[in-house]
Formats: C-alpha cells, structure tokens, sequence
C-alpha cells in the first residue's frame, strides 16, 4: 500500500509540476520531484537499455545579442544560451552551495589573464544565469576545477592551471578566496626537450571520486619519449592533501575527458577522451574514448588505433618501444583530428540518453578539415551516432566548439563552449 501511495504521489506530483521536474532551486542537492519519480518506478533498472534512434531536429536559438544560430539536436530536446562573456569557458563544476564555476582558459599562449567565474541567480522562466561574479583573475591557464569535503567537514576548490594545482578554502557564498592557496602539486611547465614540433599540452583536468583525485595530464610533444618518471601523458591519481601519487594509466598523449560511470548491466570504472598524435597525414590515428584499467599502458607513442586495428608508429626509432599488440584497444573511436573533451554518462533520463554517454567533439584545430564540431551520443556498447550538430556551417566557419557537460537533472544538461564562451542549457521539452 505504501508504494501504491508513492506513485500516486508522484503521478500527482508530476502532472502539477509541467514537464520540465525540477525543484525550486534545481542547482542544490536537495530531494526533488524526480527523486521521488525514480523510486517510485525504478528506472535505475540494471537491465541493458535499448536507446531509442536518434531523430535530428532543426532549431534556431535566438543568441543574447539578438542573432540567431541554428543548431541540430535530437528530439525532444531544445537549447539555450544560459550564460555568456565567459571567455574561453573549459571544464566547470557545481559548488557545494549550487553554484556553477567555469575557467576561462583565455588562450592556448599560455596567458597570465585566465580566471575563475560563479554563475549563480538561475531564472526558470529565463532559463539563465543572472549574477556572475569573478571569482580569480590572473591565473595562467585554468582549465578545470573541483570541489572536495574533507573528513573534517572542510570544503576546498581545486583549480587545474598549467604549471600548479592548487586548492582555496571555500565557504558557503564565497565571491572571493577566504584563504591563500596551497600548491598541492607542481606539473611539467615546458616544452619536452626531444619534442619533434611546437606541440606541448597546457591544460589539466580534474576528477575526484571517493576520496581520490584523478588528472589528465597531457604529453610534453606532439610525438615523443618522455624522461622516467616525468608526470606527463597519464592519468595521475593522489590523495587530496597530494600525498601518495601514482601513475593510474599511462600512455595517453593528451587525455582530457575524464568520467567515473557504473554503466547500467557492467561495472564501473574511469572513461577518458584521448587525442592522438597529429604528425600522421588527416585520416589517422582515430580519435579515441577509453574505459581504462589501472595499471596499463595505452600504447602513445609508440602505437597508435585506426579502423580497428592497432599500427606501430615506425616514424621515429623509439629507445623504448612497448609490443602494440598487448595496448588494450579503446572503447569507443572517432574521427581522426575530432578532438574529444568532455564526457559524461546518464545513468537515468529520457530513452533517447538513459544508458549513455554524451562526448563533446571540440573540433580540429584547422577548421578547414572539418572534423569534429558535433555532440555524439555512445551506447553502452561503444556505439555513436550525432546528439547535436550546427558548430560549423557548410563553408567551414565555426559557429561553437563544444567543451564540458554538467548535467542538471534527469531531463536536461549544461555544456560549454570555448569559442563564443557561452554556458548553454539542454532541456527535454516533452
């Protein structure tokens, strides 16, 4: 009887709230509508999901400026310009407070003007963001930032810049530091000595789970041995305060998404996006999604996936070399010169997501090769098809370059977009 009551009450509960379920305050933990919603019919089913196709529709989003872009997103899910003036927005995060940070990276020159933005005051007839405040200013290349509880109940910000990683203490309704940062631990901050090109990567991106943090740590080089023992080309993991690092996977020339997912019907584990080398022509090497294992090596540089099959590459004679047949082989393939960045999964949603993961295709660097510039969904299975299309028209030019997704509810998301530097809103409409 008790759990006939239930879902009455939520039937009752959504038919009142319209379709959009969220709470008052959506961006808080709180105990929502489709909370009570999921228990009632368990939608977090550990059966396999059949996702549903794909169906791409036109839509013209009105940009604050009064311009318009066209975009196409799968059904039933339309799209809006949440916040804007957020410079080359990268990998956000929510406070504990409900307030959403962005870096602005600026550039890939390695400024010294980068900051850190609070957008908080979220309007839901608006659907935007109306405070914005500048919460650091000065940084050199901020790319990513997390928040952490330690076991005293103390929340810190960590911030992801080029040669630091640093952490703030953070209270409630901070618009600004309430301490001095404390360096937690300094990254490789220059060019790898034996690098073959000007290639070297600058940004870090950060993960916690349980009480681990996880690192994307780019190469040195486009293509390139690094010293024993340099932390670069890996995913690093440590305790919060720093101590006890290791190498959590190795051999990842520039793996920037990363996403713990306990994928419905498996077990969890740690999935990241990887940019292959760019010194082997337009068509390879495939850009890659991993599900990793600890411990293992992912074969850059010395071998490299396309169409299925992993390749040597003979280009330059290694000290080092690994055998490529033992490089485990990827999870999912894009492709080449795409750029993957962030990634999340959706545990629960609507039958067209539920079950899958989202993956921003940043696009490559040279419009003119027109690859990437697409949001891809990917199954469970590895699968991918288009989720949305529209950042580059017809003629090359570049419309957005998807970045970082956050998602918001079961029904809707955020992303960013490092080219206009905007923060857009993704929300089901039936």
């Amino acid at each position: 009887m008790k759990k006939i009551i239930i879902i009455l009450m939520a039937l009752l509960a959504l038919l009142a709230g319209g379709y959009y379920l969220w709470s008052a305050d959506p961006l808080t933990k709180e105990y929502t509508i489709m909370d009570v919603a999921r228990d009632a019919f368990d939608t977090t089913s550990e059966t396999p999901v059949d996702l549903s196709p794909i169906e791409l529709e036109a839509q013209n989003v009105v940009l604050p400026d009064g311009t318009t872009a066209e975009f196409q997103i799968a059904k039933p899910y339309s799209i809006t310009v949440a916040a804007e003036g957020l410079g080359k927005a990268r990998f956000m995060s929510m406070s504990p407070d409900g307030r959403m940070f962005v870096p602005d990276l600026v550039d890939y020159q390695l400024s010294h003007a980068g900051k850190i933005y609070i957008l908080e005051d979220f309007n839901e007839e608006t659907m935007k963001f109306e405070t914005k405040h500048t919460y650091l200013s000065g940084l050199r290349g901020p790319n990513s930032v997390a928040f952490y509880r330690d076991s005293d109940g103390k929340d810190w910000l960590y911030v992801a810049l080029t040669a630091h990683l640093l952490r703030y203490p953070y209270e409630a309704g901070d618009t600004e530091p309430s301490g001095e940062p404390e360096v937690i631990l300094e990254f490789p901050n220059t060019q790898a000595p034996n690098a073959k090109s000007v290639v070297w990567h600058i940004t870090r991106t950060l993960l916690f789970h349980g009480d681990r943090l996880y690192i994307g740590i780019g190469s040195g080089c486009n293509s390139c041995e690094h010293p024993e023992g340099e932390i670069r080309g890996m995913i690093y993991s440590m305790n919060p305060d720093g101590s006890d690092g290791k190498v959590y996977a190795d051999g990842l020339r520039n793996a920037v998404g990363l996403h713990f997912a306990d994928v419905i019907g498996g077990e969890e584990a740690l999935y990241v996006t990887a940019n292959g080398s760019d010194h082997l022509g337009a068509d390879a090497p495939d850009e890659l999604m991993y599900k990793l294992e600890e411990g293992k090596h992912y074969g850059w540089p010395y071998c490299y996936e396309t169409d299925g099959v992993f390749l040597e590459d003979d280009s330059v004679a290694w000290e080092h070399p690994i055998p490529c047949s033992e490089v485990p082989m990827s999870f999912s393939a894009f492709t080449p010169r795409s750029a993957p960045l962030g990634l999340t999964y959706f545990r629960d949603g609507l039958d067209v997501l539920r079950g899958s993961f989202l993956v921003a295709l940043h696009g490559s660097f040279d419009a003119g090769m027109k690859k990437g510039y697409e949001i891809v969904r990917v199954s469970g299975e590895g699968e991918h098809e288009i989720f949305m299309d529209g950042f580059q028209r017809a003629d090359g030019t570049r419309t957005g370059r998807p970045v970082d997704f956050l998602q918001r509810d079961a029904r809707s998301f955020f992303f960013t977009d490092d080219f206009t530097g905007r923060v857009y809103l993704v929300y089901a409409t039936e």
